[in-house]
């Protein structure tokens, strides 16, 4: 019977081969992280987990080769059909004997072989040879399968060795002693599970308690004939796939950014509405009354439907951690050492597109742990440690921001290594030892010995630093030497929508986010104290800081008196407070103008400054900076 082939539009295809790789790559990452956990914790649901990842790609593969999909995806997708086909086979030989897990790195081997077929798709000039890793497998299967049955005819055959020779031997058949001899080696035969075998052997116990000895020899010289011809039995295994409905459906994220914008321009046009709605008050009471309303229900709608769309955008950060599984597993077999890796937090989310571009930078971090923070197994044994390192990789929440810290209890960062490098470089070395370690983030600076494939190359740390603050985020190290070192990230948990405070600065409004702001007050002239042309504020019975932004924004240094003389709403100074290292210190702004959400634009390169976090477009359609306060004054 010849197969249909199912046809569609190219825009429809186009579609399905999208929805086939995410597929593929959802599959493919479960695989990968089912196994990892395997090898610590060898269980039956691990390998039920295992097979169905497996089967499932099989069977999309399965569904696009029914399609009319263009030539060029036939190949690939034949391909990771049948590894995928082969790993479900190779994933069962681990149920029947539990032994064969040492050979679990053929797994990993299909598993990579996947994700480099998957990528093909993009890729369609590389041709990827399935041949020689199928060949292993199949072979490692045949040799397995016979293993195991030599193994069951061993012990048939040891069972059975005296039944035959009663059988040749004796004068006349004993019908208990036949049945008592017969019944064990009846029931090891069965194991082999071939059929001819175990009717041959019956007829050889029938004929024997019939007393006919010359056919009981006879049904001997033919039940030796089927026994030790070499053919291969064909065991078949039904697998209980339960079909499954998801309740969640794939989105493309170009989409969901898409509506994000969407919502960010319903923000626009809100903010647009309470501008006019002041404009109103001036023409019409009536109108105003009746504005508000419709302006109060715009806004309450608009929240709404903001923060579904970021809660769809936001996923666990898990997803991600578990990606570092596979990573720890290969470099420290690679380097000799042995880790243990522990994952905490990783219910905490974040949006899509800020995980995505954490990956780079936690790479190097975890590669660095391995190949400079962990030690060799002997060597943490002689100096008191446990042979195994571990890292440790933990997220959580903290003043609106998610923390990630990617720990080891290795050997730690040597102040003084990191102080001979800086001085030959030409770098200051009047440092206390927490400042200079920092030294690793300067471009270029290593005091590694060796360059690898792993790391060493004298970049990377620099880098780390970049990506993390390009996502409005810090970096923070703590480090004993011989006990080990804590990387920390601060990072937003989104991107788009910031909720801040908008005020004037001489004549240009600017925003400061809520985040990184403690309070917000207005205070009396009198309050204020100049020490040497520094301003202090009483706050809470302490004097504290007062930074002047209008002179800092226009980089010039104002009199105390010159400050005092500028006009404030009801003569009474807007002071933004900020909480620095556990330290408060104050912001003079000129104007408060309002609390809200605004929609955080990006900026062109050549705008982009340390201090700035992005700008908004107002409703009347001024552009206005948002501004990180602890960078722009300290």
């Amino acid at each position: 019977m010849a197969k249909v082939k199912m046809h569609f539009d190219k825009s429809f295809i186009e579609s399905i081969l999208n929805d086939f790789k995410e597929e593929l790559n959802e599959n493919i990452n479960l695989a990968e992280n089912v196994m990892i956990d395997f090898e610590y914790n060898q269980n039956s649901k691990s390998i039920n987990s295992l097979m169905r990842a497996f089967h499932s790609i099989k069977g999309v593969s399965r569904l696009l080769l029914s399609m009319d999909i263009p030539k060029e995806y036939i190949e690939n997708a034949k391909k990771i059909e049948k590894v995928s086909h082969f790993l479900e086979d190779y994933v069962l030989e681990f149920e029947r004997n539990p032994e064969n897990i040492r050979n679990i790195d053929k797994v990993y081997e299909g598993i990579d072989i996947l994700k480099s077929l998957t990528k093909s798709f993009e890729d369609m000039d590389k041709s990827i040879d399935i041949t020689p890793f199928l060949n292993r497998i199949k072979n490692n299967i045949e040799e397995l399968e016979k293993n195991k049955t030599d193994a069951k005819l061993k012990v048939f055959l040891n069972i059975s060795s005296q039944f035959f020779e009663y059988l040749e031997n004796a004068e006349k058949y004993d019908e208990s002693q036949l049945k008592r001899m017969a019944y064990p080696a009846f029931n090891a035969l069965k194991r082999l599970k071939n059929e001819n075998l175990i009717q041959s052997f019956q007829k050889i116990i029938d004929n024997a308690l019939n007393h006919d000895k010359k056919l009981v020899r006879k049904c001997i010289i033919d039940f030796n004939n089927i026994l030790f011809v070499k053919s291969k039995s064909n065991n078949i295994y039904e697998i209980d796939y339960k079909p499954e409905f998801s309740e969640t459906i794939r989105i493309d994220i170009k989409k969901l950014n898409k509506i994000m914008n969407l919502v960010g321009e319903l923000i626009t046009l809100k903010n647009s509405s309470y501008f006019l709605l002041k404009e109103l008050l001036n023409i019409s009471s009536n109108l105003y009354k009746e504005y508000k309303s419709i302006v109060l229900n715009l806004e309450k709608i608009t929240m709404e439907l903001q923060d579904q769309i970021k809660m769809i955008k936001m996923v666990p950060i898990k997803e991600l951690f578990y990606k570092y599984k596979r990573l720890i597993r290969e470099l420290s077999k690679n380097r000799n050492k042995e880790i243990n890796l522990e994952l905490i937090g990783g219910d905490v989310e974040v949006d899509r597109q800020i995980l995505e571009r954490l990956i780079d930078p936690l790479t190097h971090l975890i590669r660095n742990a391995i190949d400079h923070g962990i030690e060799l197994p002997e060597e943490r044994v002689n100096i008191g440690k446990r042979k195994e390192g571990l890292i440790k990789i933990k997220s959580y929440y903290e003043s609106g921001y998610v923390f990630i810290e990617i720990s080891d209890d290795g050997r730690g960062i040597n102040p003084a290594l990191i102080k001979e490098k800086a001085k030959k470089i030409g770098l200051n070395v009047n440092l206390p030892d927490e400042e200079i370690i920092y030294y690793i983030f300067e471009p270029g600076f290593s005091t590694s010995e060796y360059v690898d494939e792993i790391s060493g190359r004298g970049i990377g740390m620099d880098i780390v630093k970049s990506s993390i603050e390009e996502l409005n985020g810090t970096i923070t190290v703590e480090t004993k030497i011989n006990e080990g070192t804590k990387f920390i990230l601060k990072i937003p948990s989104s991107f788009y929508i910031v909720k801040g405070i908008m005020f004037y600065s001489g004549e240009e409004k600017y925003i400061f986010p809520f985040d990184d702001l403690e309070q917000i007050i207005k205070v009396s002239k009198d309050k204020l104290h100049n020490f040497s042309n520094i301003i202090f504020m009483d706050y809470n019975d302490e004097l504290i800081p007062v930074y002047d932004l209008r002179g800092i924004l226009e980089n010039k240094k104002y009199e105390y008196e010159d400050i005092l003389q500028r006009e404030y709403e009801y003569d009474l100074m807007p002071m933004i407070i900020l909480n620095y290292n556990n330290e408060e210190i104050a912001i003079l702004v000129d104007k408060i103008i309002e609390e809200n959400e605004f929609l955080m634009k990006p900026l062109p390169e050549y705008l982009r400054h340390d201090y700035i976090f992005g700008s908004t477009i107002l409703g009347n359609g001024d552009v206005v900076l948002i501004l990180k306060p602890t960078e722009l004054v300290l």
